[in-house]
């Protein structure tokens, strides 16, 4: 079967979920981006604070736009950050979107599989009083299963289970959907999509709504507490998604932090023998996704690093990295982790 790569794929994908406020960049491919230009350092090189932009064939582009107006997708969206091995060798493939209001009649997607694992999420912004709330409905298939996805959550994709067709049905308020793979970087085989098992949930284990309460022990609970004392922290958040709980799927953690700061840092200084990726995400994306609501202070290999934008990090094998300090927090943000393993474990 044919195999569909990256650039095409995924931009057809935000064409048909947005209206109007996806821009594509003509420049050629591989033209470097730049990220923030104050940033300074020997490893600034591994911030990343934009889009790498997609370079489209005028022809392929004129048949996604065709595409865009026969599924009469009405979601406004914004392209927010990325990574692979294109920007930063080694790294994993990561894609952010910020969906805002509006519904789609068709899919934003097709069936397909690919030959490596994929996870993908959707994270509502609600506040603190309604952390787990996605904010809309979402239709998403997984192995020819039909979900239905009203709460924030993350789902597991083994390689070669087909998955798709997915669905916009309903944006109340913004909705931010990243996909990411156990890959450098993204292929992917179509297939036929059936719905002969839509009422079957034999992929259901495949999808997380929470965090596996028993990956932090009560030790460690205390150690954080004194520390937090220690540094006179005033931050306030939860652990919110990951898949622990979820046989075979990579180590990926997603915390809500809403307000707060702290005099000294919550994270020593460490390696590890797999790479790993950081994402700082703004939850305000209305009034500018770009902007993270705060400061955090972050070290790659004794060197500091002020993050006040929302931002990928990528972290190769063996490098440095932490101390993190939340200097301040003005709104809520996301902080993400993923690394390139199946369990996290610190290099010897």
């Amino acid at each position: 079967m044919p195999r569909i790569y990256r650039h095409a794929a995924f931009v057809a994908l935000l064409l048909l979920v947005t209206a109007s406020s996806v821009a594509l960049d003509p420049r050629p491919a591989g033209e470097a981006v730049q990220g923030d230009p104050a940033a300074k350092g020997k490893y600034a090189k591994y911030i990343y604070y934009d889009v790498k932009p997609f370079n489209i064939p005028a022809a392929e582009l004129a048949k996604i736009k065709e595409e865009q107006q026969k599924e009469q997708s009405m979601v406004d969206a914004k392209h927010l950050l990325n990574l692979d091995t294109t920007r930063s060798e080694g790294a994993p493939y990561l894609d952010f979107v910020w969906l805002f209001k509006g519904s789609a009649k068709g899919y934003a997607e097709k069936e397909h599989t690919h030959d490596f694992d994929e996870f993908l999420g959707f994270v509502g912004s609600g506040g603190q009083s309604d952390p787990r709330s996605l904010g809309g409905e979402i239709e998403c298939w997984i192995g020819g299963e039909k979900y239905m996805i009203t709460n924030s959550c993350l789902i597991y994709v083994p390689k070669g289970v087909r998955h798709c067709p997915v669905r916009f049905t309903r944006i109340d308020k913004p909705v931010l959907f990243f996909t990411g793979g156990m890959a450098t970087s993204y292929s992917r085989t179509p297939t036929e999509f059936k719905r002969d098992k839509e009422q079957e949930r034999n992929f259901a284990k495949y999808v997380s709504y929470d965090v596996n309460p028993e990956k932090v022990s009560p030790e460690t609970l205390k150690k954080w507490d004194e520390l937090g004392k220690k540094n006179s922290s005033t931050v306030e958040g939860m652990r919110f998604l990951d898949l622990d709980g979820v046989e075979g799927a990579p180590y990926i953690d997603f915390v809500r932090l809403w307000k707060g700061s702290e005099k000294g840092p919550n994270h020593p200084e460490h390696a590890h023998d797999w790479g790993e990726a950081f994402g700082f995400i703004g939850m305000n994306p209305e009034a500018d996704p770009g902007d993270l609501g705060g400061e955090i202070e972050f070290w790659l290999n004794g060197e500091k690093h002020l993050i006040t934008k929302s931002s990928l990090i990528w972290v190769p094998p063996s490098l440095k990295h932490c101390p993190i300090q939340f200097n301040r927090i003005d709104r809520p943000f996301l902080l993400f982790t993923l690394g390139m393993t199946r369990k996290y474990s610190l290099q010897k």
